[in-house]
């Protein structure tokens, strides 16, 4: 077997190991500089122009898991987990990044042929779900790659947004499309088989 193939194999084999695990060892923790690299490898997911309009807080000291678990409707994963990734999308990062990363392609060769104004008009145009599309890019990278270090996750949707927005004082005009709850697996419990997929017949059409 080639080593591009072993490659393709690996990528599978992350892809169809990611589970949602609701039941995390609470007596093993992910250590900061870990959390870290899985953050910088999940950037580089795509995002539109390169912009990169995410940004997170990590949630992982005992007494702020205890309020996170509050604001998420008391959900136990919350607080055994390791630590909690709350996943933001801010558009205005995403135009004030603009210079940078114009000046960055420009320094590597690339034939940028637009100046950051027309950029930043055309970003402005539903600005917010362009954000937050890209963001979830990017979520969806931290869980593959967790996985690639032996971690499980959980993407989280239920929690209380604007108690959520005062206990990490996020502004309003910063979406946050998710919580990720990250760590090791509680060895003791097994996991129920996948639910269910569907097949692209339900779903999808070729033209």
């Amino acid at each position: 077997m080639s080593e591009k193939s072993l490659e393709v194999n690996e990528c599978l084999k992350l892809i169809l190991e990611r589970r949602s695990i609701t039941f995390f060892d609470k007596t093993k923790e992910v250590d900061d500089e870990l959390l870290i690299k899985i953050i910088e490898l999940a950037s580089l997911a795509p995002s539109s122009y390169n912009l990169q309009p995410w940004e997170v807080i990590i949630v992982k000291s005992k007494e702020n898991k205890i309020k996170l678990r509050e604001i998420c409707f008391n959900q136990e994963k919350i607080q055994d987990a390791s630590a909690n990734i709350v996943v933001i999308a801010n558009y205005k990062r995403a135009i004030n990044n603009i210079e940078k990363v114009i000046n960055d392609a420009k320094s590597k060769g690339y034939n940028i042929s637009v100046d950051k104004n027309l950029i930043a008009n055309f970003y402005s145009i539903n600005a917010k779900m362009r954000a937050v599309r890209d963001t979830s890019l990017f979520a969806m990278n931290i869980m593959t790659i967790a996985r690639f270090f032996g971690l499980e996750t959980h993407a989280i949707e239920g929690f209380n947004e604007q108690l959520l927005r005062e206990f990490l004082n996020i502004e309003d005009y910063k979406e946050i499309p998710m919580i990720i709850a990250i760590g090791y697996k509680d060895p003791t419990k097994n996991l129920l088989p996948r639910g269910i997929r569907f097949p692209f017949s339900d779903f999808g059409k070729i033209i």
